[in-house]
């Protein structure tokens, strides 16, 4: 009977702390590295959209072109996204870049604009979203993201020149109640929508990549819950 309550105390322990560390939302999770554009530090446009413009080297044939959001506190919008090849001047790259050719579903995400990819691997709050009319070119539609602790993104892969230069560019404004400037991170030591960060990257060949693991704590209740069990194994062997 001992040797069954102790079995099933341990296995309710070990469930306890999984779940809890599956149910755990991301907490301030940096945005992934390599960006060509990130407009952290820079003042959020509240008015007006901004046009920011970056420009990379291709060097794969097919390159896909990421944008990575967050936002605790309240929500911004990006529209109009163009890439053009520099080096053989031609029209914009991306196709549907003015968001108004409907949605489907992508990674769960229904509002998701077509021949764009969506993703959100830290299962954040405040997902992103096609919006309509809000393009700071007329006609156009937007993204509307608010990200919450962490980045979802949105994608869309495109045929590029290995060796030709080319340029990004897209229109973002943030809502009222952001911080003054984008932040990459939280910096008020608050959680949740609480928190401060806002921002906005671009990446030239991958997506948003989790890099969120366990806290520590929660691996060391569960390492010494795997060697109770291994402990309580090991003396039923022997009794055995």
């Amino acid at each position: 009977m001992k040797r069954i309550l102790l079995t099933s105390a341990l296995t309710l322990g070990l469930v306890a702390v999984t779940a809890g560390i599956a149910m755990a939302g991301p907490t301030n999770e940096p945005p992934p590295t390599g960006a060509i554009l990130d407009l952290n530090g820079q003042i959020i446009p509240k008015n007006t959209p901004q046009l920011y413009t970056t420009t990379f080297t291709a060097t794969l044939t097919e390159t896909a072109i990421t944008f990575a959001f967050r936002d605790d506190p309240a929500g911004m919008v990006l529209s109009d996204p163009s890439l053009v090849d520099t080096t053989t001047p031609a029209s914009n790259l991306f196709a549907n870049p003015t968001f108004t050719a409907g949605t489907y579903t992508s990674n769960s995400n229904s509002d998701t604009p077509t021949d764009w990819t969506y993703a959100n691997p830290y299962d954040v709050l405040g997902v992103g979203g096609q919006s309509g009319d809000c393009g700071a070119i007329s006609g156009s539609n937007c993204w509307s993201d608010g990200a919450v602790g962490a980045y979802d993104s949105l994608s869309q892969t495109v045929t590029t020149t290995i060796g030709d230069s080319y340029s990004l560019s897209f229109y973002v404004l943030g809502g009222g109640g952001n911080p003054s400037n984008f932040s990459d991170l939280s910096t008020n030591g608050r959680s949740g929508s609480f928190s401060n960060a806002v921002d906005v990257l671009a990446y030239a060949k991958g997506g948003v990549q989790p890099t969120n693991v366990p806290e520590p704590s929660s691996l060391a209740v569960l390492g010494s819950g795997l060697i109770l069990l291994g402990v309580a194994a090991r003396k039923r062997h022997k009794r055995a």
